[in-house]
């Protein structure tokens, strides 16, 4: 048989989590946030400083790729199409194993298409690149 006891219900221990302190950290963490948020979309303006170089040397292998402000490309001032980028160069690398590709591309071109290019001059057997930029002085 079972016995019974007289413990009545408000005698056992209570069985219930305090999520005081679990709110109160909540709480703490979006304050930090509401304070950080507007922090973080605060740019920062950096001038790059202008670069004063000499001219690269003419080379009898080097030749220069270009892309335009509306995405045409053009190999030593010839239009080429981008799916002929790299079986072009492939050539021209297999003639000259001194290739060097100047790569000139346009200051609106986004990065990415930018950094294709130079994938597609890699891929193509091209290990010297140059970039050319707009902002070479001359030297005196």
């Amino acid at each position: 048989m079972i016995s019974r006891s007289n413990v009545k219900d408000t005698d056992q221990p209570l069985a219930e989590i305090n999520i005081t302190p679990l709110v109160d950290v909540m709480l703490v963490l979006v304050v930090i946030l509401l304070v950080m948020a507007p922090m973080l979309t605060r740019t920062l303006h950096i001038d790059l400083p202008k670069v004063a170089a000499n001219a690269p040397e003419a080379r009898d292998h080097a030749v220069t790729v270009s892309l335009d402000a509306h995405g045409k490309l053009t190999i030593d001032g010839r239009d080429i199409a981008a799916d002929q980028l790299e079986p072009t160069l492939r050539r021209i690398a297999a003639r000259d194993d001194r290739t060097v590709v100047n790569l000139r591309s346009d200051q609106s071109q986004p990065f990415g298409a930018v950094a294709n290019l130079l994938a597609k001059i890699g891929h193509a057997g091209i290990a010297h690149v140059a970039v050319v930029t707009a902002n070479v002085v001359p030297r005196n």
